[in-house]
């Protein structure tokens, strides 16, 4: 038996942007707290993964790579999230520590775009975060090494289980090699979705101890 799939048009699908404005005299003179705000009214509404944020990084061997990763923590100067160290976007870090944010909230037609400068966080902080998260996210801190090669699932679910049984009955500890990453603001760009492609966006350019501020053609 066969079946016909039928897909709609890629070049067919298209909303018009209609829930907000955003203007020059709405926005806060220092772009962490205009984000504060935006990221308010997500946590309101019971927004799904609101901290969601991809994060793009580049080395000369891999070229830029982006990913998907988790917002823990908004600093007066920077976003602050937690990965291992040995992963390919730490060894890109390394390499090159100038990276891109990019947050995109669709149910609220929103988007905000940032660029900085990423450094390894405060490693207290780093302990605090991880005696804080869900045990076997920590234990799988121990048994992944994230982006490498393995051969099967079942050895991945080997190595979990193997560090299980070390930590029974004791408090998991961090991995040398795991913590956070803080992205110290350079630019911030707010994007509010309007009628018609006619979008409104704000950046926000750091100079020296100042934010300037302008608007951008959509």
């Amino acid at each position: 038996m066969f079946y016909i799939i039928t897909m709609k048009r890629i070049q067919d699908i298209r909303t018009d942007y209609d829930l907000g404005t955003l203007n020059s005299s709405d926005l806060q003179s220092c772009p962490i707290s205009q984000f504060k705000l935006w990221f308010n009214d997500l946590i309101n509404s019971n927004y799904i993964e609101p901290n969601a944020m991809v994060l793009s990084t580049y080395d000369d061997k891999n070229g830029v790579q982006s990913r998907v990763v988790l917002l823990k923590e908004i600093e007066d100067d920077g976003f602050v999230f937690y990965t291992n160290y040995n992963s390919v976007k730490a060894k890109q870090i390394n390499y090159n520590n100038c990276v891109s944010l990019c947050f995109f909230w669709p149910n609220m037609q929103r988007q905000v775009r940032v660029t900085g400068f990423a450094s390894k966080f405060n490693n207290k902080k780093s302990e605090e975060y991880f005696m804080s998260r869900p045990r076997n996210s920590q234990l799988a801190s121990w048994a992944s090494n994230q982006s490498s090669v393995i051969f099967s699932r079942d050895q991945m679910d080997k190595s979990f289980l193997l560090f299980n049984k070390k930590f029974e009955n004791q408090l998991v500890s961090k991995p040398e090699w795991w913590g956070g990453y803080k992205v110290m603001v350079k630019s911030m760009e707010f994007w509010q979705g309007r009628k018609n492609r006619m979008h409104d966006r704000f950046i926000y350019n750091k100079i020296n101890d100042s934010w300037k501020i302008d608007r951008l053609s959509p």
